[in-house]
């Protein structure tokens, strides 16, 4: 797999690619949210590093240390992960995973390549590899990948060339999923990628669970029939609903908003395409127009959610903030 292969990221590829072509730092920072790629693409420049003829766009896949890697076998590569269930990497496994063997010579690339998941090294387990950042071996090349700059030291920053993985397109996460998952429905598709922020790894776990189109086809049933529910149902019924997902709550928050977009592109624009499919948008303009809603009665009702995420941010009482929530908006998708 070249880089060209991989969804998305272009600039950060390039940015490496160009390392591959030249004489390369001894440690790269990948830095981006939990499921951006920074593996996948640390890796594939892993694979580039140890390759014996790369390019710019990646390892050439067919010389001995690309079969290596494609096997996983490569002597002169190592990976330290944060074990499953475990808060952080051991010291002891710095010291016997990476400490101890980076002064031993490759066996049968130029270099030696480790990937460390800094996410996972505490304060003591970056003092014990900032020695080696600070004076490498010529023949070894880090990469690290995090989530946020903030978790490592300043030190272990000064020594690294840091390179951001950005949200990848609706689009191109979209292509992601399809690849992955080609019996996806493209509209069930559409609303992982548009609901991952960009992130092709949490679209890619969307997937494999059914809460989020469940919850997706429930909320957008009940704004569509705020304006004809009694308060009663609202706080009986409704709410137990709300109670019931408690643990999703902010998503569902998230996928309300998404319908009141959607709403709020139909009430400008009738003809545009909607994530819902044409049934439901054509009861989703009824619903507008016959109860006059109109973009700033909607965003309005994108302001309500606002505040009942911060109250539940700020862990206030959740059946007080779902109940008020569920008034204000009910309030506001009343014809008027």
């Amino acid at each position: 797999m070249a880089f060209s292969e991989l969804i998305g990221q272009n600039e950060a590829k390039k940015r490496l690619g160009v390392s591959l072509t030249g004489e390369p730092g001894h440690a790269f920072l990948l830095v981006g949210p939990s499921g951006i790629g920074k593996k996948t693409l640390g890796r594939e420049f892993a694979k580039g590093l140890l390759c014996s003829h790369p390019t710019e766009n990646g390892a050439c896949g067919s010389c001995p240390g690309c079969h290596y890697m494609q096997a996983g076998t490569h002597p002169d590569y190592k990976e330290l992960l944060l074990p499953q269930g475990e808060k952080n990497i051991k010291v002891a496994d710095v010291r016997s995973m990476i400490l101890s063997d980076v002064g031993i010579m490759s066996q049968i690339a130029e270099r030696k390549v480790y990937l460390i998941d800094a996410d996972g090294l505490a304060e003591e387990g970056q003092n014990a590899l900032l020695k080696t950042l600070e004076e490498p071996p010529k023949h070894v090349v880090f990469i690290l990948t995090v989530s946020d700059e903030s978790k490592l030291l300043p030190t272990i920053l000064s020594r690294t060339v840091s390179i951001r993985l950005l949200p990848n397109t609706e689009e191109e996460v979209k292509e992601a999923i399809l690849r992955r998952n080609p019996d996806t429905l493209p509209e069930e598709a559409q609303l992982f990628a548009r609901f991952s922020n960009g992130v092709i790894g949490y679209a890619l776990n969307l997937c494999e669970s059914n809460w989020l189109i469940n919850d997706w086809e429930e909320v957008t049933d009940l704004i569509l029939r705020m304006p004809e529910i009694s308060r009663t149902e609202l706080l009986t019924e409704v709410y137990s609903f709300f109670d019931e997902e408690k643990d999703h709550f902010r998503d569902i928050l998230s996928l309300m908003s998404m319908v009141y977009d959607e709403m709020a592109i139909c009430a400008t624009d009738s003809s545009s395409v909607c994530l819902h499919g044409e049934e439901k948008k054509d009861k989703m303009v009824t619903v507008i127009r016959k109860n006059h809603l109109d973009v700033q009665k909607i965003g309005k009702c994108n302001a309500i959610l606002t505040t009942a995420a911060k109250a539940h941010k700020a862990n206030g009482n959740f059946e007080i903030i779902v109940c008020r929530m569920l008034l204000a908006l009910k309030k506001e998708n009343m014809n008027g």
